[in-house]
């Protein structure tokens, strides 16, 4: 656990992302552009097989309390209330918490009741037993302490309450290739730098990098079982890997890519801007050395034995 960066500073930099790739979408957003944006991210989760759609079936979420922590722009926590589920939704962001209320606003009757608010996940505001999912999409690992905001994850879930968790994989071309051959050994990161994935990873949009990411965790599968030690054994699914990521040569993958495959406009929301299309190559290979942990699992019953 990194104790150099303070919980400011983790503020800092995810604001100062949130205005490199969503500020001029959100400025744009009208009720009607919000519906067409929600139609098409639910279609993209849906080819990327997302956890969203996958693991948060719609079907099953409405009229459900559910909490999203670290809801970014608020394309998830919008989408989840589109479909009738009641949203409480924190961030350590203001910025952040006030674009995913807005979002709210946009929808309506339709989130009628949702909520969004500034929190930190190791410490959140609600009483015990309160929801009956948790959603988190690639955010507990970017936490100065991953192990209590898991533990506050179970905390505020009803017995038998779901986690829907997304954290990055350290068994993928992502870790292995891309970042310790690549970054970490090939230039020599890894062995001065104690947060040289953080510095390796998420940023994107119009801005230039002004602020470093405090931040960055990989886990195994063993990792992950002993973090969710508290629930029912996770169920674990591999997702997401992308040529395009392969330092100096995927800028030249990602040209071919969006010719041959082509752009979603389903990445607006989540992005900033469309989401280059995977191969089916990729698709396939995501199953087996992809970047995302999808970890579904519950929150155990309590015991009623005598």
């Amino acid at each position: 656990m990194s104790s150099a960066h303070s919980k400011q500073d983790i503020q800092r930099f995810w604001g100062s992302l949130y205005d490199s790739l969503y500020e001029d979408v959100d400025a744009s957003l009208t009720p009607e552009i919000l519906k067409q944006s929600l139609e098409a991210l639910e279609d993209m989760f849906r080819f990327r097989e997302h956890m969203a759609v996958i693991d948060m079936p719609s079907h099953e979420i409405v009229g459900k309390k559910v909490l999203e922590i670290g809801c970014g722009a608020g394309g998830h926590s919008a989408l989840f209330a589109s479909h009738g589920a009641k949203m409480t939704s924190v961030d350590i962001t203001p910025a952040r918490v006030q674009s995913t209320q807005r979002k709210f606003e946009l929808l309506g009757d339709a989130a009628q009741g949702c909520r969004a608010m500034q929190a930190d996940a190791e410490n959140l505001p609600f009483e015990d037993g309160e929801f009956d999912i948790v959603y988190s999409n690639g955010v507990l690992h970017h936490t100065h302490d991953t192990e209590k905001a898991i533990a506050e994850v179970h905390r505020v879930l009803k017995p038998g309450g779901k986690a829907v968790i997304m954290l990055y994989c350290k068994s993928s071309w992502q870790y292995w290739i891309n970042l310790w051959l690549c970054i970490g050994v090939l230039m020599g990161r890894a062995f001065r730098d104690p947060n040289w994935v953080g510095k390796a990873t998420e940023w994107g949009g119009k801005n230039e990098q002004s602020v470093e990411n405090p931040i960055t965790r990989c886990y195994s599968a063993g990792e992950i079982h002993k973090l969710f030690s508290q629930f029912e054994k996770p169920k674990l699914r591999k997702r997401e890997f992308y040529f395009r990521l392969i330092p100096k040569l995927g800028k030249i993958y990602l040209k071919f890519q969006r010719r041959r495959y082509g752009e979603h406009p389903g990445g607006l929301l989540v992005y900033g801007e469309p989401w280059v299309i995977q191969s089916p190559l990729e698709l396939w290979l995501g199953k087996l050395m992809g970047f995302a942990w999808f970890i579904t699992t519950r929150k155990p019953e309590k015991n009623t034995k005598c």
